[in-house]
């Protein structure tokens, strides 16, 4: 919905012909208002009349803020200059002691109009098609008008409509004061006009004890005390889940000076904040843990698909679902129709779901997709480099169950896929379970089991009722240096999404109504599993980042050797060897082990220091020696490793090229290979983006 908000000294409105085949019934020809009027001109969009009721309430609260401020705009105006007054009299003491001489004081605000002005008397809510192309064509949207008046009236307020399809003419005198004109974008919103329930945290120990933490109220976030048996990380990891503010800190994360040195990825000025840029050893990185994923994910016996990144709003099942996050979504206009960019896969893959025919022989079906793009539109406080972002990419798990015990043994064998996963990524992070506090007194025995499965003390958030689609809710935070947490892996229980309706707010609404047949003619609806396997591509590297800057005095910096893109580094101590050195350098990428070789006119202890800056696994040293024997002598890095007396690598001398191919291979199998770029084997040829 779209509003434009005047505030006018009188307004009137005259009935001249009909506009439509069925205009809206209004007996006046004419209305007649006196004194300050609100008049609210009201475009009814396409996605609003899934639910008049619930967007005009929202209508109805936008034009009573409006009212709130300009009613206490000239307070407000009062209070800054009782400031101003306070800092002029703080400088004039200042300058008079010899100080702060340049500064002149502050100017004090002024009125544009008399304070007795900034009153509203009546309100006048007005159809108005002209403040958007893409108007709702449902009948129910000449309801609105009117609805938004009776809403007001009922809270007290003086409020009128002006008729629906007719050739009108109206009478405005706008007030032409600081905020006499206001444009409000209203998004559909169904969210619970409840407070979310109260929630109870818990502290889950590896001997399956628990401590009460706390509750989701603020006093008792305030009042909390992480008990100090606790490690740092985990004390830290408390911190950011339950006591502290999400938003980003003022302080640059510590993982954006390190993807700009590495050129992985950057900013970009010519684009929207929170879309990034990514260079090629980015790419490489990002494609590996896209084919390790999707290998996984054939492995668990997941089928691939693949659903576009766009979806109408007129479809009232999407709508119910887009409607519950209206700030995060991104429009895009097309001809006489809009779209939204897709925030999550789920909407045209539920979509895909309720047009197939499911046979219950075949549950559970795990369905992989690669979301290439996926879209959120974070404000901007939020946005805190690849963290959190408005563009990424997400390998998702969407699985199929039959019931609840069928779900909840898919998600046990999913639980350890995931932290597989993470394992072999190299990424250390905590275990947090959100669930109701019915299903966990039913299911308290193998949740306990997963939680104490890997020895570390874990969080569980208990609500009183459920209030979104899942039952239980399982995440794998990852701490980054300045002690913030951001979620990688994920798996829900989901018990709404395939029904054919919820009843919300009293009222009926549609889902995607996802049905299984049994042979014998059973039908039911499944309990799908949303399963992120492994987080965001992007915030994996944001975690692999902010890990080796959290632990950089205990542990060695860097990247497991499967995912480095640069694998191996061979370099000559002098040219005489350089011809063994590019045999060595032909031999490794013709295994598809990616290496450089640094041929610039260097002294091989700066070549080496360059390699240990670069966190490269493998740096191979070739001299006359070597070139008679033909060895190498290696630097094994000694990645992720306790950091003692400074030590990042092991030295291995004078073995041959086999067992160093040896070495590597046990570094890479079973995981995924991708080639280096010709360009980036010679350091000499190297492109730089910086």
């Amino acid at each position: 919905m779209k509003l434009l908000l005047i505030h006018s000294k009188n307004a009137s409105m005259e009935k001249k012909g009909k506009a439509t085949s069925k205009p809206q019934e209004y007996k006046k020809k004419t209305l007649e208002l006196e004194g300050k009027v609100l008049v609210c001109f009201v475009s009814v969009e396409d996605q609003d009349t899934f639910d008049i009721n619930i967007i005009s309430n929202q209508a109805a609260d936008e034009i009573k803020n409006s009212i709130e401020l300009i009613e206490t705009f000239p307070e407000k105006i009062e209070e800054q200059n009782k400031e101003i007054t306070k800092f002029n009299k703080g400088l004039k003491a200042a300058q008079e002691r010899g100080f702060r001489k340049n500064e002149n004081p502050r100017a004090k605000k002024k009125l544009l109009l008399d304070p007795a002005q900034y009153k509203v008397d009546k309100i006048l809510v007005y159809p108005w098609a002209h403040l958007s192309n893409f108007l709702s064509q449902e009948k129910t949207a000449q309801d609105v008008c009117p609805t938004i008046s009776k809403l007001l009236k009922k809270e007290g307020y003086d409020a009128y409509y002006s008729p629906f399809g007719w050739y009108k003419a109206f009478n405005l005198n706008c007030l032409g004061h600081e905020v006499a004109e206001m444009y409000r974008d209203v998004p559909l919103a169904l969210l619970s006009t409840e407070v979310r329930a109260k929630s109870v945290f818990k502290i889950v120990n590896p001997d399956k004890s628990i401590v009460d933490f706390c509750t989701s109220d603020e006093e008792s976030k305030k009042n909390a005390k992480i008990p100090k048996k606790y490690s740092k990380d985990f004390k830290d990891f408390i911190t950011s889940e339950v006591l502290s503010s999400r938003e980003a800190g003022k302080q640059e994360p510590a993982h954006i000076k390190l993807m700009q040195k590495f050129e992985y990825a950057d900013f970009d000025d010519a684009t929207d904040a929170g879309n990034f840029r990514w260079y090629t050893k980015g790419v490489l990185i990002k494609n590996l843990i896209r084919d390790y994923v999707e290998n996984k994910m054939v492995e668990m016996g997941a089928i691939y698909v693949d659903t576009p990144i766009m979806y109408t709003v007129k479809n009232k099942k999407l709508t119910a679902q887009t409607a519950r996050f209206p700030a995060k979504t991104y429009w895009l206009h097309s001809g006489n129709n809009r779209y939204l960019l897709r925030f999550a896969c789920d909407f045209l893959l539920f979509n895909m779901f309720s047009q197939m025919h499911i046979r219950e022989e075949h549950l559970p079906i795990p369905v992989y997709e690669y979301e290439t793009y996926a879209f959120r539109r974070e404000q901007a406080g939020e946005l805190a480099g690849l963290r959190r972002l408005r563009t990424f990419t997400m390998p998702d798990t969407h699985t199929l169950c039959r019931d609840i015990p069928q779900s909840v043994e898919e998600f046990k064998k999913q639980f350890l896929v995931s932290n597989q996963i993470l394992n072999d990524l190299g990424l250390k992070s905590f275990m947090v379970i959100r669930t109701t506090e019915k299903f966990w007194e039913e299911h308290k025995d193998w949740i306990l089991e997963i939680i104490t499965s890997e020895g570390e003390p874990s969080l569980i958030e208990l609500w009183p009722e459920r209030y979104y689609y899942f039952i239980l809710k399982y995440e794998r935070p990852v701490l980054s240096a300045q002690g913030k947490t951001a979620c990688l892996c994920t798996n829900q229980i989901d018990v709404e999404s395939a029904q054919d309706f919820i009843t919300q707010y009293g009222e009926k609404r549609m889902k995607y109504n996802i049905n299984w047949h049994s042979k014998d003619n059973k039908t039911g609806h499944p309990v799908i599993l949303h399963n992120s396997p492994s987080g965001a591509v992007e915030r994996i590297i944001w975690g692999l980042l902010e890990t080796s800057a959290r632990y950089e005095k205990e542990k060695v910096t860097g990247i497991k050797t499967w995912l480095s893109p640069i694998q191996c580094r061979v370099m000559a101590i002098s040219q005489k060897e350089s011809d063994y050195a590019e045999e060595i350098l032909y031999q490794l990428n013709k295994k598809n082990i990616r290496c450089d070789y640094d041929d610039r006119d260097e002294k091989i202890g700066k070549k080496i220091r360059t390699a240990e800056t670069e966190w490269v696994p493998y740096t191979i040293i070739v001299g006359n020696k070597e070139v008679e024997n033909k060895t190498v002598s290696v630097r094994k890095r000694l990645i992720g490793q306790p950091l003692v007396d400074g030590k990042t690598n092991d030295q291995i001398n004078d073995i041959s090229l086999k067992k160093l191919i040896s070495l590597i291979e046990k570094d890479l199998k079973g995981l995924p290979r991708r080639a280096l770029p010709i360009p980036f084997q010679r350091l000499s040829t190297r492109i730089s983006f910086r």
